[in-house]
């Protein structure tokens, strides 16, 4: 018997479905990651004070919530979460709490200025 060995490759819808590496929920905590990783890099080069640095915090919060809304919706689809599930869709509620806080104070401090 010589089983699976003996036939080709073939680029079927099974194929397809056994290539896809990475679950949903593993790509929304690469997102997750991604965003908590990369959301501070705008206001490196800006001197507090400054219109551009307000300008930084809102890009900051506005990728902050982009990225927490994505978590939080995929999570909260989910019908049944264990406790990671939970524990991601806190984690990512919180953030995007926090990332509209980032939005709402750099627009208050845009105004002023």
């Amino acid at each position: 018997m010589r089983g699976r060995e003996a036939r080709p490759p073939s680029n079927t819808v099974e194929s397809v479905k056994e290539a896809v590496v990475i679950s949903n929920r593993g790509r929304r905590v690469l997102v997750y990651t991604a965003a908590l990783l990369l959301a501070p890099l705008p206001l490196m080069p800006f001197a507090q004070g400054t219109r551009e640095f307000g300008w930084a915090v809102a890009a900051c919060g506005v990728l902050l919530t982009a990225a927490s809304y994505y978590v939080a919706r995929g999570e909260w689809r989910l019908g049944h979460r264990g406790l990671l599930g939970n524990k991601l869709l806190a984690a990512s509620l919180i953030t995007l709490l926090f990332g509209m806080a980032l939005l709402a104070g750099s627009v208050v401090y845009l105004v002023d200025v």
